[in-house]
């Protein structure tokens, strides 16, 4: 309102209320933004639940073998759209009906793990210089990952996994 101050008391809440508006927002920007996402790649959530699938669908197959872990899961899905757009583009599609055959135990595979299964079969016949695209475009992608999987390496195309803050590496001791 135009002439109108405020009391002392009155500013003093209205200026509490913009630091604590700010400091939620700030702090909403760390990691994944959307709730249950697990990752968030150019403007398009991967979620957590997603990533369960995946891993529970795939590691039925495993029979002995290394299960893989929630955090391959996650990297794979971040580069499948890189993958499958470069392989789709190199005229290397990988059919659904060849998806599936290879999980074939899979009864009902989800659209997330036909895409992880996909892009696993593609990448064997994409050339290096698709390859390398592949590599430029996800180094330059927008990527945020829920911290519970750990931090995204743009140089490594990596996760790297996440120390907790109250866990403290100490030099190593040493004889004198």
């Amino acid at each position: 309102m135009k002439g109108t101050a405020l009391a002392p008391s009155q500013h003093l809440r209205s200026t509490l209320g913009i630091m604590v508006l700010s400091a939620t927002l700030a702090l909403s920007a760390c990691g994944s933004q959307a709730p249950g996402a697990a990752a968030i790649v150019d403007g398009s959530t991967i979620s957590d639940k997603d990533v369960q699938t995946v891993s529970l669908e795939l590691n039925q197959l495993a029979q002995g073998q290394t299960k893989l872990t929630p955090s391959i899961v996650l990297l794979n899905l971040i580069l499948a759209p890189y993958v499958l757009a470069e392989a789709s583009r190199a005229g290397k599609t990988v059919p659904d009906a060849q998806a599936r055959k290879v999980i074939a135990k899979v009864a009902n595979p989800s659209p997330a793990t036909m895409d992880f299964v996909r892009m696993q079969l593609a990448i064997p016949t994409l050339s290096q210089q698709s390859k390398t695209s592949i590599l430029a475009k996800v180094a330059k992608a927008d990527i945020s990952v829920n911290p519970r999987y750990g931090t995204f390496d743009a140089a490594k195309i990596a996760l790297v996994p996440a120390t907790p803050d109250w866990i403290k590496t100490s030099a190593p001791t040493g004889a004198k």
